[in-house]
């Protein structure tokens, strides 16, 4: 059949319309989060863990310290005192005891393995004193020899030369310094110094046009005048990007010990993401080593600078009662108090957190994990990287009920015990644990001691596990927060996947020990950055500085908020997530700007809530549940099979896989009528 021009043309017509409208639709659903399939961003995985054989051993309670000093005194009587020091940590007396039975060089590698000497052969140890004011103790001490690092309240950051050590001990009268040391006026504990980590795991973020920050930024909104600070363990290669990634020039300040402030790029990766969300706000980069006290140093210095805003993508677990109580959350609140807005990261450790009530049903002192298994597997992440591993339970008041933890190999032979007491003495806190390098990945084992039988045996027990992994049938998301997200003046964020606002298997899980939701809003992470790439920046490290950015946007636009003005703002704008209202996975939901004011020369009213039309595409999809025989669940919670976002994200999709049909068969009929058209008019 012959086709004559006016047919010709009528086809050519339908088929650009078909094309026109078609390009249309993909457009619309594009704009509205829609993806074309196959090439949107990759999905998020489901939550996976990986098993491993759970080894099978008869685990005989390891003999007490208190024992061993027995055993020794006869021989030697100033090694046993040392060893029935309370207020000595059970880490110190390992490094003696090592010492008396395999000499220096033990002493020295076991001190190395445990995280208790520094790259100057000097032990470490903080002392915490009845007192803050610490001047005649420090004199005191600097007599003797010893090295003081810092001092902030009632907290003294010393190290003493193992060659020191060595002389005393060989001495013919030995007179052990850390002995004396623990014996001196105002000193009630002796302790290996807290170790807060990170919470990880010209460029654009993705959380600049999922949280809507780019819609304030085009209104003038860029966070002009408003001075954040970044609290971090590394701010390594920021200078190379003063002026693109960051500001032209920014504040910086080191506190305690200086050696990863160079070398670690978390918190340049977390500035980066602040500048992207406020290009205008001024920085301030506050790096500490971690500990409790380079912590108050650096928050008070940030304090001193008059910051608005405090991001803190780092904290500790197990140490704290995790009822907004502590060192940590009692800055976060001096903080709050003077008008700082804390932005703080809930914690990656929702897959990698035990809980569980202390159960020995056969009497042998040893905690049942699970009916006949005494022990909890792990595998660490071996050489190069210091493994922490923490103990709590619920016993923060009276302190008067001891438990044990002990570390051993598949086979069930004894590698370390961390025994302090726990006898309602001041100074003395429900927490055991270690800092430890392994020498390989290979399965090692935890369990659980009630010192003597002499407590209750009813409490909770809380394990943590930084650079090693559980294995996946003892985890439980439920109460895995990080301290100080826990903090009544910190604004805890968690972690969903900026694509698709899948929450982060790992991000951690209320409630606070009081029972107060956190987090309180969950940002986009998995996003790309200069100092990562071309790896992604993941984790609630992410997520947090995202929230610090748009708080920076709505002072700016709002200069009279308080910080509870700042946080209920963002909450009341937030896109619900996971089960309807508040929870304790994604808070009140994921951080959405929406609509910006129009004009920022004035202060100007909070604008609306967004309508309809901005909210998101796809909402989380559940994974496959693994029920593990313990509170709470592996994985994400639990969430509704079907929402009204489920349907209007299936709309959009539907408008997307549409106008792609359209557009492709509107495209591809022009392409086959031209040249016909073109043969045709050639006769």
């Amino acid at each position: 059949m012959k086709l004559n021009r006016q047919q010709i043309t009528i086809i050519v017509i339908v088929a650009a319309v078909f094309l026109l409208a078609g390009a249309g639709a993909l457009l619309y659903g594009l704009s509205q989060g829609g993806t074309i399939p196959g090439f949107g961003a990759e999905p998020t995985p489901a939550p996976t863990t990986t098993a491993f054989e759970i080894p099978d051993v008869d685990i005989t309670p390891p003999e007490s310290i208190e024992q061993i000093a027995a055993d020794i005194r006869p021989d030697y009587p100033e090694l046993a005192d040392l060893l029935e020091n309370p207020e000595l940590g059970s880490v110190y007396k390992d490094f003696y005891l090592a010492y008396k039975e395999g000499g220096e060089t033990t002493a020295i590698a076991l001190a190395r393995q445990r995280g208790i000497i520094n790259d100057n052969d000097e032990i470490v140890m903080t002392l915490v004193l009845d007192t803050e004011n610490a001047t005649g103790l420090i004199a005191e001490l600097e007599a003797e020899g010893v090295i003081i690092k810092e001092n902030f309240r009632n907290l003294v950051s010393i190290a003493v030369p193992v060659s020191m050590i060595q002389e005393q001990i060989k001495a013919e009268e030995p007179n052990l310094i850390i002995d004396r040391i623990s014996n001196l006026d105002h000193v009630i504990r002796i302790e290996l110094p807290n170790k807060a980590t990170i919470k990880q795991g010209s460029i654009l973020g993705q959380g600049v046009n999922v949280t809507f920050a780019g819609n304030w930024q085009a209104q003038g909104i860029t966070g002009q005048g408003v001075k954040v600070g970044v609290l971090d363990l590394g701010f390594g290669g920021y200078q190379d990007l003063l002026g693109s990634e960051l500001p032209d020039n920014v504040t910086v300040e080191v506190f305690g010990d200086d050696i990863n402030f160079a070398t670690e790029v978390h918190g340049t990766a977390c500035a980066e993401i602040i500048h992207e969300m406020a290009p205008d706000a001024e920085m301030y980069l506050a790096y500490y080593d971690g500990s409790d006290l380079a912590m108050g140093l650096a928050v008070t210095w940030l304090m001193e600078q008059g910051v608005d805003i405090i991001s803190n993508s780092t904290g500790s677990n197990g140490l704290t009662p995790m009822d907004g109580s502590g060192f940590a959350a009692e800055m976060v609140d001096e903080a709050h108090n003077a008008g700082i807005f804390w932005v703080n990261a809930a914690g990656n450790e929702a897959t990698s957190h035990y809980r569980g009530v202390f159960n020995d049903t056969d009497g042998d002192t040893l905690h049942e994990f699970f009916p006949d298994t005494p022990v909890i597997p792990f595998i660490p992440y071996g050489p190069g990287f210091q493994t922490q591993i923490i103990l709590s339970w619920n016993d923060w008041q009276n302190v008067n009920q001891d438990y044990e933890l002990i570390l051993l190999d598949a086979e069930g032979e004894l590698l370390a015990k961390s025994e302090d007491p726990q006898e309602g003495a001041e100074g003395n806190i429900p927490a055991e644990g270690f800092l430890y390098e392994f020498e390989d990945n290979e399965i090692y084992l935890l369990a659980i001691q009630n010192f003597d039988n002499l407590a209750r045996g009813d409490a909770t027990l809380d394990l943590f596990i930084q650079a090693g992994e559980f294995h996946p049938d003892y985890l439980v998301a439920e109460a895995s927060l990080s301290s100080p997200s826990d903090a009544r003046g910190a604004f805890a964020v968690g972690a969903v996947h900026w694509s698709d606002d899948v929450l982060e298997s790992y991000s951690s899980n209320g409630p606070t020990a009081d029972g107060r939701i956190k987090p309180d809003l969950s940002a986009p992470s998995v996003v790309d950055s200069a100092s990562y790439a071309p790896e992604a920046f993941n984790g609630t490290s992410a997520a947090a500085p995202h929230v610090a950015g748009a708080a920076a946007l709505a002072l700016q636009a709002f200069p009279d908020f308080s910080p509870d003005d700042v946080g209920a703002f963002l909450q009341e704008r937030a896109i619900d997530l996971g089960p309807s209202g508040p929870d304790n996975a994604f808070g009140v939901g994921r951080l959405n700007l929406g609509a910006a004011p129009e004009d920022s020369t004035e202060p100007a009213e909070p604008p609306p809530a967004p309508a309809a039309e901005v909210q998101p595409t796809s909402t989380p999809r559940p994974p496959e549940e693994a029920v593990v025989g313990l509170p709470g669940r592996t994985g994400q919670p639990d969430q509704p099979t079907a929402s009204d976002e489920d349907e209007a994200s299936a709309l959009v999709g539907f408008i997307v896989l549409a106008g792609l049909c359209m557009a492709c068969l509107g495209g591809l009929a022009l392409v086959i009528l031209i040249p016909v058209a073109f043969i045709w008019s050639r006769r």
